[in-house]
């Protein structure tokens, strides 16, 4: 694992090239621009969803500014590419979405520490109300405690 600024982890493991960023824009007739293709790089390299400003504050391109990257994210996440998490905080967080299963997250209620929950018991109840006639469905599940570090 590398850090960049913040603390944020980033794996060294990626599996999209920036071609295939191309490829997912394009597939969506969006136009590809630097910014767009860092954002994409920056969730990328991340395993725990990030917020607006961790995001900028890690773009290469330091000219573009904040409304940017709200624009960026804005349109990522209505066109799929992108999740939108609220951990009830004053913050709302962003994943890349094509990387990685369905998960959840565990939230420590003290040192805000955030891990990945690989395990999903709902997708059950996901399919029932398929049968039932829904589509399009998905859900939201968060967790909050306190980590093993901030009990002690």
């Amino acid at each position: 694992m590398k850090q960049i600024k913040n603390n944020i982890p980033l794996s060294d493991e990626t599996d999209f090239s920036e071609d295939e960023f191309r490829l997912i824009l394009n597939a969506r007739s969006q136009r590809i621009t630097v910014t767009r293709i860092d954002v994409l790089s920056i969730l990328k390299a991340n395993h725990n969803p990030l917020t607006i400003s961790e995001i900028h504050e890690n773009l290469k391109n330091r000219k573009t500014d904040l409304a940017t990257v709200y624009r960026i994210i804005k349109l990522f996440t209505e066109l799929g590419i992108v999740n939108e998490i609220d951990f009830k905080d004053e913050f709302k967080r962003y994943e890349l979405v094509y990387d990685r299963h369905h998960h959840h997250h565990i939230v420590c209620r003290k040192c805000k520490k955030v891990e990945n929950v690989e395990t999903c018991i709902l997708e059950d109840l996901e399919k029932l109300l398929g049968k039932k006639g829904y589509t399009e469905i998905t859900h939201s599940l968060e967790f909050f405690g306190v980590c093993s570090e901030c009990r002690h």
